[in-house]
C-alpha cells in the first residue's frame, strides 16, 4: 500500500491570518485561488484557534480547509465553504488545555466548541450539526466519507496534510499552501499534544489515532481489550 493509500485508510482512523497569496477584488485572501471566507463567524473561529494552538497546529488547520476546498474544486464537489472553514479551522481544539474536556474525545471537544460558536451566529441546527459531525469524525473516514460534502471534505483535508489525496492535487497548489501555512514542526507538536490527550484520558482515546500515540509516547499506557471486557456475562444474575 502507498502512503497515499495508506493515510486515506487511516483517517478511517482573514487579515488576522498569517497568509500569502494574492487578493481578489473584494479584498479577501485567497491561497491557490482559495478565498478564504471573512464572515464575522469565520473571524471569531479563527481567533479562537489561533489564541489556544501552537502555531503548527494552527497552520494544519488553515491547511485542512485549503486542501478541502481544493479536493472540492477538482472533484466538483458543491458545498459550503464556510461550514467547511469552520469546521477545518476548529477542528483540533480539543487537543488544547482550554477546550479539552475530563472524559470527551478531543474530536468532541472540539466539535462542541464549534457548536456554541455557530449557534452563537445564528446558523440553522442543520448547519450546525454538520459541522459537528465534520469535527467529530475529521480522523475517521470509514464513517466521513458516507457523509454530507461537508464532512467529507473536511475528513479529506485532514487526510491531504498526511500525505492523502496528492493524486488529485496539482504541484503548484500543494507549494502554495506550504508556503502560506507552513508544515515545519507540525509532526512534533501534533504528537505531543496528542499525548497530552492520550496520558490525561486514555479511554476517550481508544477509538483513534490517539491510542496508536499513547502506546508510543506515555509510559504504562494501556488500554481494554474489547474481548477481554465482555468475558463477564452482565445477565449472569438475572437468570
Amino acid at each position: 500500500m502507498n502512503r497515499s493509500s495508506f493515510v486515506q485508510a487511516m483517517f478511517a482512523v482573514a487579515a488576522t491570518l498569517p497568509l500569502g497569496g494574492g487578493s481578489v477584488a473584494n479584498g479577501a485572501k485567497q491561497i491557490a485561488g482559495v478565498v478564504i471566507p471573512d464572515t464575522r463567524l469565520a473571524q471569531e473561529a479563527t481567533e479562537l484557534a489561533r489564541s489556544v494552538e501552537p502555531i503548527e497546529i494552527f497552520n494544519h488547520s488553515l491547511r485542512t480547509f485549503l486542501f478541502a476546498e481544493l479536493i472540492a474544486k477538482a472533484t466538483q464537489v458543491k458545498h459550503d465553504a464556510e461550514i467547511v472553514y469552520v469546521a477545518s479551522i476548529l477542528h483540533d481544539t480539543g487537543l488544547a488545555a482550554a477546550h479539552m474536556s475530563d472524559k470527551n474525545p478531543f474530536e468532541v471537544d472540539g466539535a462542541n466548541l464549534a457548536r456554541n460558536l455557530l449557534a452563537k451566529h445564528g446558523v440553522p441546527d442543520a448547519q450546525i450539526n454538520v459541522a459537528w459531525d465534520a469535527i467529530a469524525l475529521h480522523d475517521n473516514s470509514g464513517i466521513a466519507q458516507h457523509k454530507q460534502a461537508e464532512v467529507k471534505l473536511v475528513n479529506s483535508g485532514v487526510g491531504a496534510d498526511f500525505g492523502g489525496y496528492l493524486d488529485v492535487l496539482t504541484r503548484d497548489d500543494v507549494v502554495s499552501v506550504l508556503h502560506a501555512a507552513p508544515r515545519n514542526g507540525f509532526i512534533e507538536a501534533f504528537v505531543d499534544a496528542a499525548a497530552v490527550v492520550a496520558k490525561r484520558k486514555p479511554y476517550a482515546s481508544a477509538h483513534s489515532f490517539v491510542a496508536d500515540v499513547g502506546y508510543r509516547k506515555v509510559p504504562g499506557f494501556q488500554l481494554p481489550n474489547f474481548v477481554d471486557g465482555v468475558g463477564d456475562d452482565p445477565f449472569a444474575t438475572y437468570r
